[in-house]
């Protein structure tokens, strides 16, 4: 990690803050089936031109075994990228995520994900279309039970992403190429959660002069996922 930052700040040209808060709202079906729908701001807090970003992305992930999960999503993104420069992007994905402990206490999970990019400038003509990867490696940690399962924990989150980009980069204010992110999380019941994340991020301009940059985000994650049917007896399941 230390080796990673110093990689970062060494190479950065400039420093930007930003605070991203997401909502989550999710829910399971049978074993196999968690469906969820995020909806996230992201705006710029250093003294510089205006950034801001309203995102909703609906997902779908199966996993048929303990170990592999595969899902399919698709982002919507409105974004400021700067004073008078307003973009909005559509984004196909399909991933997967391989868990190498998934009976342990420590979490150790790998996930590969594809992205066909589609951006168009508000009030211009013509669209922009790109290809991405994202390869991401993440460790969740229980720090006050011995299990992940446990519907009330304290948990840490560490992991590591790069952006590769296939073909070109669109236009926006900031491309990633890497993150590094620690954070703590709640699990307050089944039902709901909260995650306070520092993300370290290396980007640069694509759309002027590809002017690299050191971005510090500060992110707050509420997520709420509906009781399973098999977890809860409905009220009416005995009187109808």
């Amino acid at each position: 990690m230390l080796v990673c930052c110093s990689a970062f700040t060494s190479q950065a040209q400039t420093s930007n803050t930003q605070l991203w808060a997401d909502g989550i709202l999710g829910r399971s079906f049978g074993s196999y089936y968690m469906a969820e729908c995020e909806f996230s701001y992201q705006t710029l807090l250093s003294d510089q031109d205006r950034w801001e970003s309203l995102n909703i992305s609906p997902s779908l992930e199966v996993s048929p075994t303990a170990h592999w999960s595969f899902m399919v999503g698709l982002p919507y993104s409105y974004t400021i990228q700067r004073t008078g420069l307003d973009t909005e992007e559509l984004r196909a994905q399909f991933g997967l995520k391989y868990n190498f402990t998934p009976f342990n206490r420590v979490q150790l999970r790998l996930n590969a994900r594809y992205e066909l990019r589609r951006m168009q400038t508000v009030g211009e003509p013509g669209t922009e279309r790109a290809q991405r990867s994202r390869l991401r490696a993440e460790c969740v940690i229980p720090l006050d039970v011995k299990s992940y399962d446990s519907d009330t924990m304290w948990y840490g989150i560490l992991d590591g992403e790069a952006f590769i980009t296939v073909d070109q980069d669109v236009s926006e204010r900031f491309a990633n190429r890497m993150r590094l992110r620690a954070g703590l999380g709640r699990k307050f019941c089944y039902n709901w959660r909260a995650e306070l994340i520092y993300t370290l991020q290396r980007s640069r301009d694509a759309i002027a002069d590809e002017e690299r940059s050191t971005d510090n985000i500060i992110r707050l994650r509420v997520k709420y996922y509906f009781t399973p049917r098999s977890r809860s007896q409905a009220a009416g399941d005995n009187t109808n």
